[in-house]
């Protein structure tokens, strides 16, 4: 569960710096920390666990279906993320939910960019469906360790 608390603190921690700034945009400086910090546990966690998924499989099975997922994985992200950022402001339009600021016209839930909100939600998401997951697979290895 440790990628999603990552991502779940700079998400709070781009919340922190809207709501503080008045609603100005952070500096390059903390967008560039909070990428690192995914990328140092992507590459030192994530990636290898990903990697183990494939052990099991011979290595021809490997090579066809490895490519076919990660791709998939890696277009729906990106093509969902634009979707979701869409859908977002049309509904926001639509229906009229939040306040819009004089200044720029922008609409604001709860003091929040509604994608800026959208991310905290699904990164507490994550955060807790990772951590039950973590807890049944400490559950499971407990029974399996008393079989033995």
């Amino acid at each position: 569960a440790l990628m999603p608390i990552i991502r779940l603190c700079g998400v709070i921690l781009l919340g922190w710096w809207h709501l503080m700034s008045g609603g100005q945009p952070p500096g390059l400086i903390s967008f560039l920390v909070i990428d690192e910090f995914c990328k140092v546990i992507n590459f030192a966690i994530a990636k290898p666990v990903r990697e183990n998924l494939w052990r099991g499989l011979s290595a021809e099975a490997r090579y066809e279906a490895k490519p076919i997922v990660d791709t998939l994985a890696n277009r729906w992200g990106g093509g969902s993320a634009a979707f979701l950022v869409s859908f977002i402001s049309r509904i926001t339009d639509l229906t009229g939910l939040g306040v819009v600021n004089e200044k720029n016209g922008e609409r604001s839930i709860f003091g929040f960019p509604p994608v800026l909100l959208l991310c905290m939600i699904i990164s507490a998401w994550w955060t807790a469906v990772s951590a039950d997951v973590g807890n049944i697979r400490r559950k499971i290895d407990l029974e399996l360790k008393k079989q033995l």
